[in-house]
């Protein structure tokens, strides 16, 4: 029974910290995404010469915003290109 017990409390603790790994991982990609948009909003922002905002007001975006806001400014990038 003992043993049992002491199983059953290795797995619990196993699975807690799988999931727990599993999180990290998701908030390791979300934040090399948005380091990877706030790099590209930055560099289109600072070649059409329109006025930045923060650092910190880019970050507290959510990531399908800043996606957008990434695709926008690339587009209006390249209609003034060509």
């Amino acid at each position: 029974m003992y043993d049992t017990r002491e199983k059953a409390a290795r797995d619990h603790q196993w699975l807690i910290n799988g999931a727990r790994n599993e999180g990290l991982e998701v908030g390791r990609e979300e934040g090399l995404e948005q380091g990877k948009l706030l790099g590209t909003i930055r560099t289109c922002q600072s070649i059409l010469g329109l006025t930045k905002p923060t650092e910190e007001e880019l970050s507290q975006k959510p990531l399908e915003e800043l996606r957008s806001l990434a695709t926008e400014l690339q587009s209006t990038l390249g209609s003034r290109v060509v």
